[in-house]
């Protein structure tokens, strides 16, 4: 004869209740599922009656909700900030290695556009003997005299100027098309706190701009510390060479 069968057939909720009742500790090792339980009503919500408390409660975890949202998203700009922050000393522990100006050229545009995690990267210098702009080895720009006063004309931040939209910005040069995205630093800037002295003189008036093929990559709101120090090093790094011709 066959094996008689005596499981009982449990519907889902005696399942469920069959499981609390064997494993009365349960929740205390899951306090999180407590949020997604619906707690019973005092009222039937009949004669008018409304049940404050159980209102409070779905309050309270809406709040609950929202923290959490909130803490997550702290926890991502955090994260953010130290790989950008990570990325700034490695570009400057590059630069700091170039001994030359071929040296300097190849970090500025082959080796930091991947570390900073921007599509193009050019360095653009004011020129006396420059009529319009100049574009010379990749990357490298130069402008007529007073041009770099012109671009930060009416900006907020006279250092630092963030577009999350300008398509087609000349200073980038061949890539210029395809740059919707960019972030210019003044390189002849010097922050509040810095007193820049030199055996060659004033840092040349310059700035660095970074440019990105997708639009938004930059937003005026965003953080500028990083790209300030960035370029605030291009300034020192071109004064201590007096700033060669590249």
């Amino acid at each position: 004869m066959g094996r008689r069968n005596t499981a009982k057939n449990y519907t889902i909720p005696e399942t469920v209740e069959s499981y609390l009742r064997e494993n009365p500790d349960c929740l205390a090792h899951r306090p999180d599922l407590l949020r997604t339980l619906t707690p019973p009503s005092r009222f039937n919500g009949q004669d008018g009656v409304a049940d404050f408390q159980e209102a409070i409660i779905q309050g309270l975890r809406s709040d609950l909700d929202r923290m959490s949202q909130k803490s997550a998203d702290i926890l991502s700009l955090s994260q953010n900030n130290l790989s950008q922050q990570q990325r700034t000393h490695a570009a400057t522990l590059l630069l700091l290695q170039a001994e030359t100006p071929t040296d300097f050229h190849r970090v500025l545009t082959k080796e930091w556009p991947k570390l900073i995690g921007v599509d193009a990267i050019a360095l653009v210098l004011e020129d006396d003997t420059m009529l319009e702009m100049y574009e010379g080895p990749s990357g490298i720009v130069r402008v007529p005299r007073g041009m770099i006063d012109g671009i930060f004309i009416g900006a907020k931040n006279p250092r630092v100027l963030l577009s999350d939209y300008r398509p087609g910005n000349k200073l980038f040069g061949a890539l210029a098309h395809q740059i919707h995205s960019d972030a210019l630093a003044r390189i002849d800037a010097p922050a509040p706190w810095e007193t820049p002295q030199s055996r060659c003189g004033k840092t040349p008036t310059g700035l660095l701009a970074l440019g990105a093929f997708a639009p938004d990559t930059f937003h005026p709101e965003q953080a500028t510390d990083l790209l300030e120090f960035l370029a605030r090093l291009l300034g020192s790094t071109l004064t201590r060479w007096c700033a060669p011709t590249l």
